[in-house]
């Protein structure tokens, strides 16, 4: 089904995109690349959509100028890598992440998974093809984008998203199966940094005081 979009869709998700410039703008004057990921990279935005932005290789020290509302780290399952969180607002609608140890190929993949662009993917007006979290694939067209289920059609999400395994898409496809079933899933661990606390001071407690963060952090060194 292909969704055509209105001239205020256009308009909202020139002005999502332009927010999202900024931050990225704000990550490369700290010599910082960032990516831009979910529906502001797919295009089917709405009013509540989130801007996301991810950095794979971080500098933590630099990153740490930035000026948030609020920081914090999470660890999903104990098996997973954590990852700082840079909120720029007080809702969590602006959101800069990044990983605190090297990430599985199947973690970056989840990024792509949704859909990522960079910002000169973005200066370009390119769409980029993902699956949203009602398990739509999204493919971008010149007049808004098409949906298509992507359960039944796994094969051919392996074709349009960019960077993604089969095997990478099946096992997103029933994390957020089992979510939708389940209602939302609670996280391993957060852990939110006081208002003067840096990364790395939050890294050190948290290492000293959960095997699990320890652990995560020493295997993927």
């Amino acid at each position: 089904m292909e969704i055509e979009y209105t001239e205020r869709h256009w308009k909202l998700l020139a002005e999502k995109r332009d927010r999202a410039l900024l931050i990225l703008s704000r990550l490369r004057i700290l010599g910082q690349e960032g990516f831009t990921y979910g529906s502001v990279a797919r295009g089917d935005v709405h009013e509540d959509s989130d801007i996301d932005v991810v950095v794979f290789s971080p500098d933590i020290l630099k990153l740490d100028l930035l000026n948030a509302d609020h920081k914090f780290i999470v660890q999903a399952t104990p098996f997973s890598t954590p990852k700082a969180y840079i909120s720029l607002d007080p809702d969590e609608k602006e959101v800069i992440s990044f990983p605190l140890s090297k990430m599985s190929r199947k973690e970056v993949e989840f990024y792509y998974f949704g859909g990522l662009v960079s910002a000169q993917d973005i200066e370009k007006g390119i769409r980029i093809s993902g699956v949203n979290k009602k398990l739509m694939i999204i493919i971008p067209t010149e007049k808004g984008h098409i949906e298509i289920p992507l359960k039944g059609n796994e094969d051919y999400a392996a074709k349009v998203l960019k960077n993604v395994s089969y095997d990478t898409i099946l096992e997103r496809e029933r994390l957020l199966t089992k979510r939708e079933d389940r209602g939302h899933s609670g996280v391993f661990l957060k852990y939110e940094l006081d208002r003067d606390e840096s990364f790395e001071n939050a890294i050190r407690n948290l290492y000293k005081t959960n095997k699990y963060f320890r652990r995560a952090i020493d295997v993927k060194r």
